[in-house]
């Protein structure tokens, strides 16, 4: 049976300091690496996830934003972590937009929806937008996720097609 394991190796030695005798501690650690390796592993598809994901404390400060994330809004992470998401804010949302996420969200549901933002540069752009409660082992809420696609370019093309259907 082949397994990881940890070792740990300490000398007995006499009252006169003489070696008498060696202990051996060996630990299986093979749970472990797995679940070390799936943790990377889930690491890794979360942080090169096409879509914009952006984790929040309770209160909305952003605590990780993706690559995906930096790419759409043109701010670096050490822009926006500490700082509330309405760093993206249009103005241009209803208020009552952004009451109804958070009654959902604290409610422990999930909000599906669409904004209109700014990126860094100034330029506006919309997103649809998955933002979920993510609950500890006891279930109380902890964080919330933020799953986005930059949907501009799919907005733009039907505004065209019915620009042109007006014609």
């Amino acid at each position: 049976v082949r397994f990881e394991a940890e070792v740990h190796v300490a000398l007995v030695r006499s009252a006169g300091g003489a070696a008498k005798g060696v202990i051996i501690i060996t630990r299986d650690i093979s749970g472990r690496r797995r679940a070390e390796q799936q943790l990377r592993m889930l690491s890794r598809a979360v942080d090169q996830s096409p879509a914009s994901i952006v984790i929040t404390d309770l209160t909305g400060r952003i605590e990780y934003v993706n690559d995906a994330f930096t790419t759409v809004t043109g701010y670096d992470r050490a822009e926006v972590v500490g700082h509330n998401p309405r760093v993206l804010k249009s103005g241009t949302m209803p208020s009552a937009h952004y009451g109804d996420l958070w009654r959902t969200i604290l409610e422990g549901r999930e909000w599906r929806g669409e904004f209109s933002n700014r990126r860094k540069n100034g330029e506006l752009y919309w997103e649809t937008a998955s933002i979920s409660p993510i609950r500890d082992a006891r279930g109380e809420i902890t964080h919330f996720l933020a799953i986005k696609e930059d949907i501009t370019a799919r907005r733009q093309d039907q505004e065209r097609i019915r620009e042109q259907a007006a014609l």
